[in-house]
């Protein structure tokens, strides 16, 4: 009993110095608060804007994968091996002059279709969409410096950024809404990010360059692609095999009340990725930069491996517990039809999560193109079922549906990762 307490103690000693509890602490209050002040927006403007902001939020989330190039990807790649501090901030300079250029040029592009109502006729949102999707530009380079700072394993310092940027943005919106409405929204919306990116620009002032020559730049761009372009395509094929059930139930399901009640199961799951997300965020840059050490790889891979099945387990186990009678006492029998599609979306959720280490282990031994395949494979297989299931049993089967969705991108990507440890 001596031997496990001090092998759990060791655990705790190592994964607390590496940031780990203070890069989930910031996880968790950014969730927390987020929550809270969505609710109160919800109170201050009418069902039709909270609408016009999902709305503009769903471009904004499909659209900045399109922008960003993955540079922010091949940045955490690139920056987190063994290499001179030259070479790394050659990395970040030319990450962040592509970023610049690929935004500014997507940003540009977005402004044309919006010109000729390609997106919506709605003149509020054709008004809204110049500001909404500015974050395009402003969050997308933001998120290049954060993977630098994640990359170097600077996670109490990526914890404080984090949690400052959150908090600003979320205080100001609050303020903002309350006084001008849905402009106002935007207006704190888009402050925030830009006040946090001269933030993260001035404590990586040492480090950023912009004067690089054309030529060098064409060398770095092709130094980045290798990673970049499938990260690209590996987040884009991941965003839409994780949310093809909200995208098919839309297009299959008429009644609105089942669907909001659906929606919002959906959204009580980000309760059962925080905790596997920072996982994986503190274990990524460790794995690129033991890529090379293969007997090592595996021991990092198997202690993170063995924290992230447990801990997906009892947030399983919490969920099924206490979702019903903990949302009982905050909306009273309000949300009661969320819970049988909660119980089976926990379920195939949790599954999920357990790919998280998995992907980031592909992730550091640099062969991103299976995390292409995986989200191809589990894109391919969510969307058959998903159909399937809701012409047969309605939008309970999309919610079952998430269950062997969950098994099958665990597995694939389990044999992927033994497949890229065997290429090594």
């Amino acid at each position: 009993m001596k031997l496990r307490v001090g092998n759990i103690t060791q655990i705790l000693n190592e994964i607390k110095q590496k940031g780990f509890f203070h890069l989930l602490s910031a996880n968790l209050l950014i969730q927390a608060v987020a929550f809270a002040s969505q609710l109160f927006v919800a109170g201050i403007l009418s069902p039709e804007d909270i609408g016009r902001i999902k709305f503009i939020q769903t471009l904004l989330s499909v659209f900045s994968i399109f922008a960003g190039m993955g540079f922010s990807a091949s940045t955490l790649k690139l920056c987190s091996e063994n290499r001179t501090e030259t070479e790394k901030q050659q990395l970040l300079s030319s990450a962040f002059v592509l970023t610049l250029f690929s935004t500014i040029g997507f940003y540009v592009l977005v402004l044309i279709l919006n010109w000729f109502d390609i997106f919506s006729k709605d003149l509020l949102i054709k008004w809204l969409i110049p500001i909404g999707l500015f974050p395009l530009i402003s969050n997308s380079l933001f998120m290049v410096l954060i993977s630098y700072f994640q990359a170097n394993k600077q996670i109490k310092l990526l914890s404080s950024i984090s949690i400052s940027n959150k908090l600003l943005s979320i205080i100001a919106i609050v303020i903002f809404t309350f006084f001008f409405g849905i402009k106002g929204y935007y207006v704190a919306y888009n402050v925030s990010f830009i006040l946090m990116l001269i933030v993260a620009m001035f404590l990586l002032k040492n480090n950023l360059h912009f004067r690089i020559p054309v030529a060098n730049l064409r060398k770095l761009f092709s130094v980045h692609n290798i990673h970049s372009l499938p990260s690209f395509i590996a987040n884009l094929l991941s965003e839409i095999s994780a949310y093809a059930d909200i995208l098919l139930i839309n297009y299959f399901v008429n009644d609105l009340r089942d669907i909001g009640f659906y929606s919002f199961a959906v959204t009580l799951t980000i309760l059962l990725r925080v905790f596997p997300g920072t996982v994986q965020q503190i274990a990524s840059p460790y794995f690129s930069s033991l890529a090379t050490d293969k007997v090592s790889f595996k021991k990092v891979f198997v202690q993170y491996n063995k924290q992230l099945y447990i801990t997906v387990t009892v947030t399983l186990i919490l969920a099924l517990l206490f979702a019903h009678p903990v949302l009982n006492f905050i909306f009273s029998s309000k949300y009661n039809d969320s819970i049988p599609f909660f119980y089976l979306l926990a379920i195939g959720w949790s599954f999920r999560q357990l790919n998280q280490l998995q992907s980031a282990a592909i992730f550091g031994l640099g062969k991103i193109k299976y995390n292409v395949y995986i989200s191809l494979i589990s894109l391919i297989f969510n969307v058959l079922l998903c159909v399937l299931l809701i012409n047969k049993f309605g939008i309970i089967g999309a919610a079952w549906a998430s269950i062997p969705g969950g098994i099958v991108i665990w597995l694939v990507s389990y044999l992927y990762m033994k497949k890229a440890l065997k290429d090594k």
